[in-house]
């Protein structure tokens, strides 16, 4: 009877400790959840999120189906899962690969500098075939309709059947090809080192025209309308005609461009050796403002949400104001960029020659209008209160801030002093106060 009553004790208390074993982990999961979800609520412009570490440099990243790809100074392609930097494969290249890698019908396209065009199985790094140049490759291709166009420093622009790696024309320069081709209208457009810029038939090959400037051409072009857009080492940057080659205006700068220019609402934006970023009107070469950084910009830039952001070689990544210039924000790393950004789903990806690829959140809003307002301020520098709140918040600032939703939304720019603000017809919800470049509080609304 005694054993009978002890199994039974034994049995009610241990579903008790189980229930609590099981009460506690739902607790613990629901605390690593909270945590987890504190750090994306904490997320503001300028945050990193992840990076990845390698053993060299950086091409620039391309992105298909989630999936960051990069290729590295020491040979390696790497291809990354983009929310979380994990590592899905890796392929092995004898050399350098500073070829921007491109993805079509799940084939991953790239070339190093061993002279190889290589098509790669884009899910799990399987290798389908390569292509042997005469020099190293640092044009990056791009694929058509069945078809990679690339260039290379052996002189050739190359057309190779995207299934078997066959060779479908090739055409000579008179110097290597570093520029990456931009396709219209089935029409090859390309720079080269021989200091033109030429336009080719993609079927055959055959030249259309080309137009000489006096520095090598290592720009890639971008097209807007008639007009065709690339820089030159002679310090200019050039709008073509993109049927016939005729020259519209250049645009002089005091440095080699080879940052490959990014046109957005009639604007047009690149960088130059001279260490500025520079928006012009794209219609007449109206010059609108330049950004200075503290080394060459060779990255290429690219807009997002009325920013643009681009690397320089002095180590950092730019978010600048594309209407006006001032700087929104700006994220350091331990060595200089080449590598240009690529923005998805609210985040900037770029490499830097410290060996690291980086994943930098662009989400919210800073609302500052220039530097000096968005350098980093004491963590005293406001309060909010109460938090939660209900109808009114109070919030004082030493200097000027934001408010903004999750979503991103600004809700609406505060000037520094002591704010009683209505919040009576806000919805429910989670909101962020934010002052400086690191200072922040999470707000909780309960109507």
């Amino acid at each position: 009877y005694q054993n009978v009553i002890g199994y039974r004790f034994y049995k009610s208390t241990a579903k008790k400790r189980n229930k609590f074993k099981e009460d506690n982990m739902k607790s613990f999961i629901i605390v690593i959840f909270l945590f987890y979800y504190s750090n994306l609520l904490l997320s503001a412009p300028g945050d990193l999120i992840w990076k990845y570490k390698t053993g060299g440099g950086f091409s620039s990243p391309c992105l298909s189906n989630n999936i960051i790809y990069i290729g590295s100074y020491y040979g390696n392609l790497y291809a990354l899962n983009s929310f979380n930097g994990s590592l899905i494969w890796s392929f092995k290249t004898p050399n350098c690969i500073d070829s921007t890698p491109c993805v079509s019908n799940n084939i991953l396209f790239f070339g190093d500098y061993t002279a190889n065009i290589y098509a790669l199985n884009a899910y799990n790094g399987g290798f389908i075939w390569k292509y042997t140049t005469g020099a190293y490759i640092q044009s990056s291709p791009i694929v058509n309709n069945g078809i990679v166009y690339c260039g290379s420093n052996d002189n050739y622009i190359y057309a190779i059947n995207s299934k078997n790696g066959d060779l479908i024309w090739i055409y000579k320069t008179n110097n290597g090809v570093v520029s990456t081709p931009y396709l219209l209208n089935n029409v090859i457009f390309i720079g080269s080192n021989d200091k033109n810029i030429y336009a080719l038939n993609a079927s055959n090959g055959n030249l259309l025209w080309k137009y000489i400037t006096e520095g090598a051409v290592e720009s890639s072009p971008d097209i807007s309308g008639q007009y065709l857009y690339i820089g030159s080492n002679d310090y200019n940057l050039y709008t073509l005609r993109f049927d016939n080659g005729m020259l519209k205006w250049k645009f002089k700068t005091e440095g080699n461009i080879t940052s490959s220019p990014c046109i957005e609402n009639g604007n047009l934006y690149f960088g130059s050796d001279d260490f500025y970023l520079y928006a012009i009107k794209a219609s007449d070469k109206k010059f609108i403002w330049s950004y200075r950084t503290e080394s060459f910009i060779k990255s290429s830039p690219c807009i997002f949400n009325n920013i643009v952001y681009f690397g320089s070689y002095d180590s950092n990544l730019y978010a600048v104001n594309s209407t006006d210039g001032h700087l929104m924000w700006k994220y350091k790393t331990g060595n200089r960029i080449h590598s240009s950004p690529l923005i998805y789903n609210y985040t900037v990806y770029f490499g830097s020659f410290d060996t690291y690829l980086y994943a930098v959140e662009t989400y919210g809003y800073t609302g500052f209008t220039d530097y000096k307002s968005a350098i980093k301020l004491p963590e005293n520098d406001f309060s909010a209160s109460p938090n939660p709140f209900s109808s009114r918040l109070s919030v004082s600032l030493l200097s000027s801030g934001v408010v903004y939703s999750l979503t991103g939304q600004l809700i609406m720019k505060l000037d520094k002093g002591k704010h009683s603000i209505d919040t009576s017809k806000w919805r429910e919800g989670v909101y962020i106060v934010k002052s400086g470049m690191d200072c922040r509080r999470i707000i909780k609304i309960n109507n």
